[in-house]
């Protein structure tokens, strides 16, 4: 009796199946990523729809052999700058790399027209302009600017620390930005007029940022736009900030239908046993939660407008 093989669609449909329900980003050891690269040696068409989700999903370059080794790829494999999704942590303590900084630009140029989802673990902040000789932060500031289609963006480690004052943010020019994730980033007045000019941007994550006691957050975001907001203020709990020390006094006046939504969510820390300092505690967290796919649904307990007060010498009208 003949074996009939199996039909082509019955087969795909297996390799679709094989992905997790979320966001979860695949890291090489993962049996979903074996499991797919198994499936591109089976034949043409599952060599097509699996090369398409590691493309999706399995980008993860966690050092720079990794990066060097995809980039020499790409000539003979074109699909490779159809790259949706990368996990990027090549440097080591320092970015004072030219090599690897060239790198970076190149895979974000190749990128640039399909990428929607970045998350970066790199330490931008380990090398500052007076000290760059190697020219380093020019060359990953050239990479970063021509992301044209990124949509999400987690730097785990810093703000994306490449601006040249007084220019903008970096990330104030990927014009379908909509999720944005950065630590210890200056949240002050031009922070906050920055956010409210990405015109597709709802969703803010802020890891130990800076200036939330001094800057009226409300008040800046809404001078310069009605569109919704969600804000995502993390930290540990000892250095979250309280809601006394924020100003609120008039947010009922400048947001009174509530549009833009500020959240505190605290990271579970105690060095006791972890053996990590605060940074570190908060990194490991905001990188867990990026490459779950969970970073974007969290939420916290939300910063609520102060109650109105009748003054007691305003007679009531009748």
């Amino acid at each position: 009796m003949a074996i009939l093989p199996l039909p082509i669609e019955l087969v795909l449909n297996v390799v679709t199946c094989c992905l997790p329900n979320n966001d979860e980003i695949l890291i090489p050891s993962d049996p979903v990523t074996k499991t797919l690269v198994s499936f591109t040696l089976v034949c043409k068409e599952t060599r097509r729809l699996a090369n398409r989700y590691l493309r999706e999903r399995c980008i993860y370059l966690d050092d720079d052999k990794r990066l060097s080794s995809l980039l020499l790829q790409v000539p003979t494999r074109p699909d490779l700058r159809k790259i949706e999704w990368v996990f990027l942590a090549p440097f080591n303590e320092s970015i004072d790399d030219q090599p690897t900084s060239t790198w970076v630009r190149e895979l974000l140029f190749y990128t640039s027209a399909t990428l929607r989802r970045l998350v970066v673990d790199i330490p931008f902040r380990s090398l500052y302009p007076e000290n760059d000789h190697l020219d380093v932060r020019r060359i990953l500031r050239e990479g970063f600017k021509r992301l044209e289609c990124i949509e999400e963006f987690v730097s785990v480690q810093d703000e994306l620390y490449l601006n040249e004052w007084p220019d903008t943010p970096v990330w104030a020019n990927w014009p379908k930005l909509k999720r944005l994730a950065l630590y210890n980033v200056m949240a002050d007045d031009m922070f906050w007029e920055s956010v409210a000019k990405s015109q597709q941007l709802d969703t803010v994550v802020l890891t130990r940022a800076d200036s939330l006691r001094d800057a009226n957050m409300k008040e800046e975001y809404r001078k310069h736009t009605a569109r919704p907001l969600k804000v995502l203020i993390v930290n540990v709990q000892d250095d979250q900030v309280r809601f006394g020390n924020m100003i609120r006094f008039n947010w009922d006046i400048v947001d009174r239908e509530k549009r833009m939504t500020i959240m505190l969510t605290n990271v579970e820390y105690s060095f006791e046993y972890t053996n990590m300092d605060v940074r570190e505690a908060c990194w490991k967290w905001i990188r867990i939660e990026a490459e779950r796919g969970t970073l974007w649904s969290r939420e916290g307990e939300v910063v609520q407008h102060l109650p109105r007060i009748a003054h007691p010498n305003v007679a009531e009208l009748p």
